[in-house]
């Protein structure tokens, strides 16, 4: 699994959030729905600039401290505050604000177990000109 699964991630999170998004509306009100989304934008950023910190420490080039700083001091004060102005608010139900948060996170863990379950890892690595697997060891 590489970046691109980050990016799978933000996909599918985007397009069952917004079905989510349109259920909370229809069967309980506006602000739950409006929560929900925040919650799961709010999410999404978090993810990508952890992404965007990751590749940019880890980067075969030139490490840049400057980005890293500037990434890191974007995504903590800045990031975290509207975090905290979103559960502060009084108009947004916090749960709804919280399963939005949590959202994106369940999305990885289920995307992860698919592809344990579907041993997709597995097949990559048997394609692959790693060493073969021996015949007669259980897995």
């Amino acid at each position: 699994m590489g970046f691109e699964f980050l990016g799978r991630v933000r996909k599918t999170s985007v397009i069952t959030g917004l079905v989510i998004f349109l259920v909370a509306v229809t069967y309980w009100d506006l602000a739950t729905g409006v929560g929900w989304m925040l919650g799961c934008i709010w999410s999404l950023v978090n993810i990508y600039f952890i992404g965007l910190l990751v590749r940019t420490v880890w980067s075969q080039r030139q490490k840049n401290r400057l980005r890293v700083a500037l990434i890191f001091l974007v995504k903590v004060p800045v990031l975290y505050a509207i975090g905290f102005l979103l559960l502060s608010s009084h108009w947004l139900p916090t749960i709804a604000l919280l399963a939005g948060f949590m959202w994106p996170l369940l999305v990885v863990t289920m995307k992860i177990l698919g592809r344990a379950v579907l041993r997709l890892d597995r097949q990559r690595v048997i394609g692959s000109s790693a060493k073969p697997l021996q015949k007669g060891i259980r897995e």
